[in-house]
């Protein structure tokens, strides 16, 4: 298949599909992941396609929520040392907030030996992740989306509302060189907005790719929170 046959075919896959890994595009087409990340980036160049996390989507579907699929296989070994970093601060008893990220999730393998902790959570991932007995997990409810393996909605926030927990650990897509942190969600803003009012101490979970952007809808500051845990430097500590 010539190269630009083959930019064509992309683009027709992200028409019917509306988003792809690179591994599944280069499945598809039979070719390398090399090759298909060279066209994704001439297919950029050209403004017909946007790359985000571990695959690509179209530009006119930039601002619409990326499923988990994408966004757990991007930056993994970052996202493996964020979660534990976050992990190392919880012990015995405590009671701790997760929201549905990708970088949170992972937190649940860390903290295994952990007694008594109690996780409350919208993301059906971590209960299918978990198969030990020392941690007692709790599910808020609410609308499910299947693309993301998360409950939002009412449900979900009135269920937070009578929660009381000493950490929270969440992510979201953006935050800017001030600190301001947003998403695209405006379901999972809003959940998170609970979430941050409902425990003592809240941790921003990002790697380096979510610094500087802004999304549609916003969601706190850095100074509305405890701290953010990062892969890098922030914009604000080098000042």
């Amino acid at each position: 298949m010539l190269q630009f046959e083959r930019q064509q075919a992309i683009i027709h896959i992200l028409e019917t599909r509306k988003n792809a890994s690179v591994r599944e595009l280069a499945a598809e087409l039979f070719t390398s992941e090399a090759s298909i990340r060279r066209d994704i980036e001439v297919l950029e160049q050209q403004g017909l396609v946007k790359r985000v996390y571990g695959g690509v989507l179209l530009s006119r579907y930039q601002n619409e929520i990326v499923p988990l699929s994408l966004r757990d296989s991007d930056h993994s070994a970052v996202k493996e040392d964020i979660a534990r970093r976050a992990a190392a601060m919880i012990r015995d008893g405590d009671t701790i907030i997760m929201d549905a990220s990708s970088t949170v999730r992972r937190i649940i393998k860390y903290v295994s030996h952990r007694r008594n902790l109690k996780i409350i959570t919208n993301n059906l991932r971590i209960f299918s992740d978990y198969s030990g007995s020392n941690i007692q997990l709790y599910c808020t409810g609410g609308t499910y989306n299947a693309d993301n393996h998360a409950f939002t909605g009412p449900a979900a926030e009135n269920y937070l509302k009578n929660i009381s927990a000493d950490y929270l650990f969440f992510s979201s897509q953006c935050i800017t060189d001030d600190g301001t942190i947003s998403d695209v969600s405006e379901e999972e803003t809003a959940l998170r907005r609970v979430m941050i009012s409902r425990a003592a101490k809240q941790y921003f979970l990002c790697d380096s790719s979510k610094l500087g952007g802004q999304k549609m809808f916003t969601l706190c500051n850095k100074n509305d929170i405890t701290d953010v845990i990062c892969d890098v430097r922030l914009p604000w500590e080098e000042e």
